[in-house]
């Protein structure tokens, strides 16, 4: 019984948030967390602009950044394709045309039109999202 609770106890401490917040995954994942910065960055870069929308303490975008964003096929995917960028509600300088009652959401634009290509709504797992596109 004592080594079950051990290993509950290890597994729990396993599962912590990878990041701190949206702006640490930023950092380390090198999302652009400016809209405009990222926009002419693609179109300089003649790819598609990858925008991800969070809400603060919401536990879906946290484990859509942290289990799906981070799988190494997904991150080739997005890196080759498309300039990643996330923004958060609270930011200022977005698009409202961004703005969602509901997060996660991951939008796929024309950054020289502003045409919403693709819009995800949620969570999903690393096979179904990958799917989307």
């Amino acid at each position: 019984m004592r080594c079950f609770l051990l290993f509950v106890l290890l597994l729990g401490s396993l599962q912590a948030d990878i990041f701190e917040d949206y702006k640490d995954f930023a950092r380390l994942m090198k999302y652009e967390r400016d809209y405009e910065t990222a926009r002419a960055k693609a179109i300089h870069e003649k790819k598609l602009l990858f925008v991800l929308y969070v809400k603060d303490g919401c536990p879906f975008c946290s484990r859509l950044e942290e289990e799906v964003l981070t799988d190494r096929d997904v991150r080739a995917y997005i890196n080759k394709n498309f300039v990643p960028a996330i923004i958060n509600e609270y930011d200022r300088g977005y698009p409202k045309f961004l703005y969602s009652y509901i997060a996660p959401v991951s939008y796929v634009i024309e950054p020289k039109t502003n045409k919403v290509v693709k819009k995800i709504i949620g969570y999903m797992e690393v096979d179904q999202y990958l799917w989307q596109f």
